[in-house]
């Protein structure tokens, strides 16, 4: 694989290794065998499968070659669009407002709309702050949280695809080979905004490197998605992506009572305050929820090798799966979630 010696097995057994220990967080096996049933019904029911990405209305229903663009794009500026208390950044396209990621996949759609190729990184690499900001534009007075880091993230990963990789994403899909492990690498070694990694450190213990990988993660995984696992989303080592650790699905884990907090940690999230990148209690909240839904598709798949064949004709069950889920039932549910709070970072990781 080269230099970037690091896995996504190693997301795995670093996310154990700090959730065997952690101080704040805990998992509860029998909310999690519970939880296993319910989706293990889903699935067999076809009410949740690999189709559902291309479901949604602003991700490309019937993909060609220059939306592998599109998602390194999307995936290059998907971080941190939590609203400060009544600031939510919104964004007006085809009369809907959208917030959150969907702000982000409307406001790319809007520039490709608009005559602005950001699928082309001669295009993206040159724009002006000023011009990014006019992309950006709201709805509201609300501007997009970190507009200037956005910017500067996506000029340098534009410049680096230019320069080292022929003016496309492409070329690095097919270096990869159809591996998925290849390609987080060949991410993580060249662009530096997606080296989502922290030190954990418990008792004597020396400080150890806990790898994350968030975004390098779900940019396989939207690949693999938006192209319904062929072609250009033809992974070979698909399920050993893990889950994606941001600050949506943690709050779901702990709604469905897969997940607990202790006291301290549920008061310190209730007051709202800001944790750094990398602190104790962010790196266990990320690293727990992942050794989480390890936990939770383990148990889902021993459901399902129980049911006869023809009911599993067409049924995938992996941490992206479950992921998917997850997320869109956090985005569903918001309202019943809402006694629940969220961590706050601001990060370009997630």
């Amino acid at each position: 694989i080269g230099p970037f010696v690091s896995s996504v097995m190693d997301v795995r057994s670093g996310c154990e290794r700090v959730c065997s220990v952690a101080e704040h967080v805990r998992l509860n096996l029998d909310g999690i065998k519970s939880v296993a049933e319910e989706i293990c019904v889903k699935l067999l029911e076809k009410r949740f499968s690999l189709h559902n990405w291309s479901g949604h209305e602003l991700h490309p229903s019937s993909p060609c070659d220059a939306d592998v663009d599109w998602i390194f794009v999307i995936d290059t500026l998907n971080f941190s669009f939590w609203a400060d208390e009544n600031a939510q950044y919104s964004i007006n396209y085809k009369d809907r407002e959208w917030t959150g990621y969907w702000s982000l996949v409307a406001v790319i759609n809007r520039a490709i709309d608009e005559g602005i190729d950001m699928r082309d990184p001669n295009v993206y690499s040159k724009l002006s702050l000023e011009e990014f900001q006019h992309i950006f534009r709201s709805s509201n007075e609300h501007s997009v949280p970190m507009l200037p880091t956005r910017h500067k993230v996506l000029t340098d990963a534009g410049n680096i695809l230019v320069e080292k990789f022929g003016g496309t994403f492409r070329t690095c899909v097919e270096k990869a080979k159809h591996s998925a492990q290849d390609l987080i690498s060949i991410v993580v070694d060249n662009f530096p905004c997606f080296n989502d990694k922290a030190k954990y450190k418990t008792g004597d213990e020396e400080e150890q490197e806990v790898w994350i990988l968030k975004r390098v993660q779900i940019l396989v995984a939207d690949l693999w998605g938006c192209y319904k696992g062929e072609g250009w989303g033809d992974f070979a080592d698909i399920d050993t992506i893990t889950m994606f650790a941001d600050y949506r699905v943690p709050q779901s884990l702990v709604f469905l009572g897969m997940m607990e907090y202790d006291d301290f940690l549920l008061k310190l999230l209730s007051s709202g305050v800001l944790l750094e990148n990398g602190s104790k209690e962010e790196v266990e909240i990320r690293a727990c929820s992942v050794w989480c839904v390890e936990l939770l598709m383990q148990e889902t798949v021993k459901l399902l090798q129980t049911k006869k064949k023809e009911a599993l004709v067409g049924v995938v069950c992996n941490s992206i799966i479950l992921d998917f889920y997850l997320w869109d039932m956090a985005k569903d549910r918001k309202d019943e979630m809402d006694h629940i709070p969220i961590h706050h970072t601001r990060s370009i990781f997630y």
